[in-house]
């Protein structure tokens, strides 16, 4: 092909090279998963649509799109903000691609011209090639403008579909918001609530119930054997969750840099102030020195001032000694990931390729290697040595010093966890990872041991089966006793005083609202941000039943409601109420519009989340189906709040 033909028909052929580029993507990916279908494969799948499996690789091609239809809209006017088409989660991405068979089976159109059309309403017939050429300046080494323009239209039209309930010219219309609901959302966030709270826990009545026969606990192990366990739910889990082992490798990185800055000499120290002078150099920041401005656009002209030797030889010492560390680690890492570590990974690869390649007999296939023994090596290094035991996610997040280690060597911060490397499904066995943690010390981790989520036998989980049981039957006689204490609340609430009570624990909270509404960065004076539930700090975990109960409490009568994993059950009593009325709400000056805004908020919020759900059911996701990622997460903050 000729440059002049190229050039001729440049901007089709990159559409199309990039067509073949997205083939040959998908086609690869789908082989890879083919050839590792054995257990090695990496490309997992994420959920059932329509009766068909849909694989992380489908979702990271619409995220690739959307992130390049956000980063354009973003560019052309940052006041879109950096996500105009929504985020990149797994839902999100789940949702996109319900949306597109939804835009399909109605006939929305799609492609460069819908885009082209978008961008001329938005910039209200403003948009000119010149101006286009200029935002895809950042576009066109990786994207032609035909695909740019293409991502653009999709996302367009998933919106569309987004937002079809709310369309005011749609027969759905748009929400009804009524003076109550406006009222409602003032009221959760201005009328406060302090009560006393008498805590019952159950646990304190497990002795009171008596052993369960070898029949009831085969059935309370048979009703729960298939579920994993949440401490956040009521209702026990006996089956084991993911577990990994690991060997571990670390330094304190702290600690060699200070014996290395004990042995720098003076040579070393007066060699490194020259070469880093620069550093050092305060222009116009010290009394009687000259103004960096005395030669108007000429600052050159004014000599700097560097600081002597004996001010900054300490700086500079603990910098130097860092630097040399650091460096260290990184060469003593190197040299064992080389000869040790990575030499054994890559066998034990080729050991399972070999084995997929015989269909899985491992009479055909090589033996696997032994692993390296670490300990010995370890000890010829001078390196510390850890075994962990078999972990599951949240033995991992509470792990020491390790659970706050994140990948990479050196003060990296926001990067990739350690618990998400190692929890991740690409994470393979015996590939090593380097880390690091907040106090310095530096890691080389590997993966030994992977175990997927099993259902034990009774007899391994007999203990917890048992304790669990006894628990559940504990629950009714620990109610009965808060009861017993409401009615004394009710009858004599000042004889219940803050500390202690018939040995159950007393508190009286704070005055708090219902709802909070987080500070917002919104530059719309009458953006409130979205209201959230207010923590109450003196109950663990106190969920729905126990805020219910609570900020419903009316003067003379007392309640009683669990927490969300009913571990206690409180007796609770109005202390105070700090009202909020309707009459406030609409009077002059009062700021009803914002709750206004806020009530319609809401209510388009739920609007849409009911249609998105209703979308979902009709794809075929269950309506319990919790992304990777957003379980990760929310185990995480369940068990941040139960501790």
């Amino acid at each position: 092909m000729s440059f002049e033909v190229f050039r001729r028909h440049q901007r089709k052929l990159l559409a199309i090279f990039a067509i073949l580029a997205m083939f040959g993507f998908v086609v690869s990916d789908s082989l890879f998963r083919y050839t590792n279908s054995g257990g090695g494969g990496r490309d997992q799948p994420v959920v059932t649509l329509y009766g068909r499996t849909i694989y992380q690789s489908e979702l990271s091609g619409m995220q690739a799109e959307r992130n390049l239809a956000n980063r354009f809209m973003f560019r052309l006017n940052p006041r879109f903000g950096p996500e105009p088409f929504g985020g990149l989660r797994t839902r999100e991405m789940v949702d996109a691609l319900i949306l597109r068979h939804e835009a399909d089976r109605l006939g929305i159109p799609a492609g460069m011209e819908q885009g082209r059309d978008f961008i001329k309403r938005i910039t209200m017939g403003q948009m000119t090639g010149e101006l286009f050429d200029r935002l895809m300046g950042e576009f066109r080494n990786d994207y032609a403008d035909e695909q740019v323009l293409a991502a653009i239209a999709d996302q367009v039209r998933l919106n569309y579909v987004r937002g079809l309930p709310g369309d005011p010219n749609r027969l759905v219309g748009g929400p009804m918001v009524t003076p109550l609901d406006i009222y409602r959302a003032y009221r959760d966030q201005n009328e406060k609530v302090s009560a006393k709270l008498v805590e019952v826990p159950v646990e304190k009545f497990l002795a009171k119930v008596p052993e369960p026969s070898a029949a009831e606990v085969q059935a309370f192990y048979d009703a729960h054997k298939n579920t994993l366990p949440d401490p956040m739910r009521a209702t026990p889990g006996f089956k084991l969750p993911r577990q990994v082992q690991l060997e571990v490798l670390s330094i304190d990185g702290n600690a060699l840099a200070r014996s290395i800055k004990d042995h720098l000499t003076e040579a070393e120290l007066r060699t490194a102030y020259e070469n880093r002078k620069s550093e050092f150099e305060t222009r116009g920041d010290r009394p009687g020195q000259l103004p960096n401005d005395l030669f108007a656009g000429h600052p050159e002209l004014t000599p700097p001032v560097v600081q002597p030797f004996d001010e900054v030889r300490t700086i500079l010492a603990a910098s130097l000694a860092e630097a040399k560390a650091q460096d260290q680690i990184v060469e003593q890492f190197s040299k064992i990931r080389r000869n040790v570590l990575d030499k054994f990974f890559d066998e034990y690869q080729a050991a399972q390729a070999q084995r997929e390649e015989a269909g899985g007999d491992t009479a055909k296939g090589p033996p696997l290697p032994s692993p390296p023994d670490l300990k010995e090596l370890a000890k010829a290094e001078h390196l510390d040595y850890d075994l962990t035991p078999m972990l599951s996610r949240e033995d991992a997040e509470g792990y020491g010093q390790l659970a706050s280690a994140q990948v990479g060597l050196g003060p990296q911060r926001g990067t990739r966890t350690f618990v998400d490397e190692f929890f991740d499904n690409k994470s393979g066995l015996y590939e090593s990872v380097e880390l690091t943690d907040q106090l310095g010390t530096r890691y080389l981790v590997r993966k030994i041991k992977d175990a997927e989520p099993r259902v034990p036998s009774l007899d391994e989980v007999r203990p917890q089966v048992v304790l669990a049981w006894k628990t559940e039957k504990a629950r009714p006689l620990a109610r009965k006793a808060a009861e017993e204490i409401a009615a004394q609340l009710e009858k004599q609430p000042a004889a219940i005083k803050d500390g202690t009570y018939q040995g159950y624990r007393v508190v009286t909270t704070p005055v708090i609202p219902r709802q909070q509404v987080s500070p917002t960065l919104s530059l719309n004076p009458f953006d409130m941000g979205e209201a959230r539930e207010t923590p109450i700090s003196e109950v663990a975990s106190p969920g729905a039943d126990f805020r219910s109960a609570f900020f419903s409490l009316q003067p003379g009568k007392a309640a009683v409601a669990p927490n969300q994993p009913e571990t206690a059950y409180y007796a609770m009593a109005l202390e105070r109420r700090d009202p909020a009325t309707f009459a406030a709400l609409y009077a002059p000056n009062s700021d009803e519009f914002r709750y206004r805004k806020q009530a319609r908020d809401q209510a388009d919020r739920q609007l849409l989340e009911d249609w998105m759900g209703w979308l979902r059911h009709q794809a075929g996701v269950p309506a319990d189906w919790v992304p990777q990622d957003e379980a990760r997460e929310r185990d995480a903050g369940r068990r941040t709040a139960s501790r």
